[in-house]
């Protein structure tokens, strides 16, 4: 592939950061680098002070260069979903490019009051009417400058240069959608972090419904997934008719999925990230590679983007 360049992906949650290497050799794509380090203390991301947080970040990404030769210039972030400002509303499909930008300008300041609207970087998806939601809706996904400001400091810092940044989630999806080709039925994508379940409907193989919920204790999450998986007044969507359950997340364990897929009678799927990459013959002795593929799917789905 002409003009690749190494691609660095990482992720970052309140308490780890997570490292995918893709790089370009002559055979092609190959994994380089599969890692992760846990802070010494958990970070809080929407309100630490950006010193504490670069910092912090700092001294986990020397550990990861003790341990393994980054080859990447570029690199690529994903932060957690509870960082962004995410709605999905309906609206006009005849609005003008500008107007239609100012009513997503509008929704959020109805939806976040408490949110300085001009400081967000805001991206939207168009999603059409379907047979489990007959009107057309807007998914809105938004975020702070803030947090691209102290990570393209964080490259600066490190001679990175940063490519991309994404919800975990939505990257966590690319990295599905690279080893699944789910053209027919529904799909729910589960992405549990430390607070949160995010969810992710497909049909036939197009997202058409997301939603982040906030959940206090583990013993939540089974009656949220159960609620979100029932019909309503306006979402014609029930679990009996959803084909596909996958699962993704932090420090997401088979126990943990067993013991949900008994409690909800869903049977959730883990999916390996890496499954259509060569990897570097020296991974296989890394048992992050080995025995946690799953949990890197963020990672590995952002590093996948070039």
């Amino acid at each position: 592939m002409t003009g690749y360049v190494n691609h660095a992906g990482f992720n970052i949650t309140s308490s780890k950061i997570q490292l995918v290497e893709i790089n370009y050799k002559t055979s092609g794509y190959v994994l380089q680098n599969v890692d992760e380090v846990y802070f010494d203390e958990r970070l809080k991301l929407t309100e630490d002070k950006e010193t504490k947080i670069i910092s912090v970040l700092q001294a986990a990404f020397n550990e990861i260069l003790l341990r393994n030769r980054i080859n990447s210039k570029t690199a690529s972030f994903t932060l957690p979903p509870e960082i962004f400002y995410t709605l999905q509303v309906p609206y006009d499909n005849t609005l003008l490019y500008q107007d239609l930008y100012e009513e997503i300008k509008w929704q959020l300041s109805v939806l976040y009051p408490y949110v300085f609207i001009n400081d967000l970087v805001i991206r939207h998806l168009e999603i059409h009417k379907n047979r489990i939601i007959d009107y057309d809706t807007l998914l809105v996904s938004s975020i702070k400058r803030k947090y691209l400001h102290w990570l393209k400091y964080f490259c600066e810092e490190n001679n990175l240069k940063i490519k991309f940044t994404d919800n975990s989630h939505f990257a966590s999806e690319r990295a599905l959608t690279s080893i699944q080709n789910i053209k027919e039925g529904i799909s729910l994508s589960l992405y549990i972090s430390s607070n949160y379940l995010s969810f992710i409907f497909y049909l036939n193989g197009n997202p058409f419904l997301f939603k982040v919920i906030n959940y206090n204790s583990a013993n939540e999450i089974p009656h949220i997934i159960l609620k979100e998986t029932t019909p309503t007044e306006k979402i014609n969507l029930n679990r009996s008719v959803i084909d596909y359950f996958y699962i993704s997340g932090e420090d997401i364990t088979n126990s943990f999925v067993n013991s949900l897929n008994t409690s909800t009678e869903i049977k959730f799927q883990f999916f390996n990230p890496f499954e259509n990459i060569t990897p570097d013959p020296g991974l296989f002795e890394n048992a992050l590679f080995s025995k946690k593929s799953s949990a890197f799917s963020p990672a590995a789905g952002i590093a996948f983007r070039v």
